[in-house]
């Protein structure tokens, strides 16, 4: 059996070979017409896909907005702290709080030259005013405006500053006005500084022109109080027992000059004299000319408008 598989293999081995022919050049360009169409195809489903798929990414809804938090009011009051620095001299008066419309402080009197400084963090602007509380002797009665300082608010802050004293005030106040800040969007700090190194409250002997006169006799007639320049000076009668021979011992608080004249009834002037103001007061002594019959005293405040002082002026006998 194996014998006639053989015989009929080798009898169709020829024929199988003369049918497998080599592919031709018409076959090969069939193939290639073949490759390129199915990559026409692919490239065209791509083109599909990314379309739809554009189509599908532009319909969807925008993401939602960032919601901004609301502002941290003790958070700004912080930045202004910090952004207001150190001081190298004691506070009359300092503090950091949220900037509303109804805010106010106040402090006793401190002599010198005070420095406001502020600084505030967050939205808007304002103008803190210092209010002065006059006293009677004044006869004022609505508070006096001592400074204004306006004050922007930005993220980080800026520090602003103004000077002012409060010479003929018993009290201070501090205010806001004009503010644009919308509630709870910015925070301030502020200090008060005097000039004297340490703030010098009144009542304390070393702001007091009466104990810079060191007075060791009580023969002498005393004459002191407050006035403010351009006002009209005080004037009154020498005692008798003054003489006409004796000392001018005198002090005053703050700048300017304080004139005191001696004259005659029939206003010629004896003499004048000019004590320099100054934080705190110091004592000046003078001899004047020696005048004859009735004298009587004038004394008045030479410096720049809205400036006072507080002054004592003692005469004493030779």
């Amino acid at each position: 059996m194996s014998d006639q598989l053989e015989e009929i293999f080798a009898r169709t081995r020829p024929m199988a070979v003369q049918m497998i022919r080599p592919p031709g050049a018409e076959a090969a360009r069939r193939t290639v017409r073949i490759r390129r169409r199915r990559q026409v195809v692919s490239v065209a489903a791509a083109v599909v896909l990314a379309l739809v798929g554009g189509v599908i990414v532009g319909l969807r809804p925008p993401p939602p907005a960032k919601r901004e938090l609301p502002a941290d009011p003790v958070r700004l009051q912080q930045t202004a702290k910090v952004a207001l620095g150190t001081s190298a001299t004691p506070a009359a008066v300092e503090g950091a709080t949220e900037l509303t419309p109804t805010w106010s402080a106040s402090s006793t009197v401190y002599h010198g030259v005070l420095t406001l400084r502020a600084a505030c963090a967050g939205t808007g602007e304002f103008t803190l005013l210092v209010m002065g509380n006059p006293g009677s002797e004044s006869l004022q009665t609505e508070p006096v405006e001592l400074a204004r300082l306006k004050v922007p608010c930005s993220e980080p802050p800026t520090p602003v500053q103004t000077e002012f004293e409060m010479n003929g005030v018993i009290g201070v106040d501090y205010k806001i006005a004009d503010s644009t800040a919308a509630p709870r969007s910015a925070g301030f700090a502020y200090r008060v500084t005097s000039d004297t190194g340490a703030p010098l409250i009144k009542g304390d002997d070393k702001a007091n022109p009466t104990a810079a006169l060191k007075l060791t006799s009580d023969k002498g007639f005393g004459s002191g109080g407050s006035t403010s320049a351009g006002r009209g000076g005080f004037k009154d009668d020498l005692p008798s027992h003054v003489g006409v021979d004796f000392k001018i011992l005198s002090a005053c608080t703050g700048h300017g000059t304080l004139v005191v004249e001696i004259l005659k009834k029939s206003g010629k002037n004896v003499d004048t004299v000019r004590v320099p103001c100054s934080w705190p007061p110091k004592r000046f002594d003078f001899q004047p000319a020696r005048g004859s019959g009735d004298l009587y005293y004038r004394i008045s405040y030479d410096a720049a408008e809205g400036e006072s002082t507080d002054f004592m002026v003692q005469f004493v006998p030779n």
